[in-house]
């Protein structure tokens, strides 16, 4: 009788790691894994070759809106203008996973809106690693321990 080869959590996560991809990384590793995933760039120097921006602006009456355009000559109002700052990086993992250069104001590379949309990226990827992971443990014939 051959000995059942135990497919465990610590399995999967020990293969994840041999890809770089470890729960607890830092803003600045998760960045730099999505990065070399799908090429994209984001600066902070105010570029017209940049394919979107995400920049601040004040208003006549001093109200602050927060702007999320593909062209800084352009912007459409009803579609690239956001009252609220909570709202404001909705577009950004779009233009990330598509490659782009992104000009972010260096400040709010360090706000919880940016933080939260690199992280939300991330965790996206570890997941999908973390099931095609298991879906090639389970081909290998590793199976769970189901107690009775």
């Amino acid at each position: 009788m051959s000995k059942k080869k135990l497919l465990t959590e610590e399995l999967i996560e020990k293969r994840l790691e041999k890809q770089g991809l470890v729960i607890g990384l830092c803003q600045a590793d998760r960045l730099q894994k999505l990065e070399e995933l799908h090429d994209f760039e984001i600066t902070n120097k105010w570029n017209s070759g940049c394919d979107a921006f995400f920049y601040i602006e004040t208003t006549a009456d001093d109200y602050e809106v927060f702007i999320a355009c593909e062209d800084d000559r352009n912007t459409i109002v009803n579609e690239d203008v956001y009252y609220y700052k909570e709202s404001w990086f909705e577009k950004l993992a779009d233009y990330l996973r598509s490659g782009a250069i992104v000009y972010v104001d260096e400040y709010e590379q360090e706000g919880y809106g940016f933080e939260e949309v690199i992280e939300a990226m991330y965790e996206e990827l570890y997941m999908d690693e973390y099931k095609e992971i298991e879906a090639e443990l389970l081909e290998e014939g590793y199976e769970y321990d189901i107690e009775e």
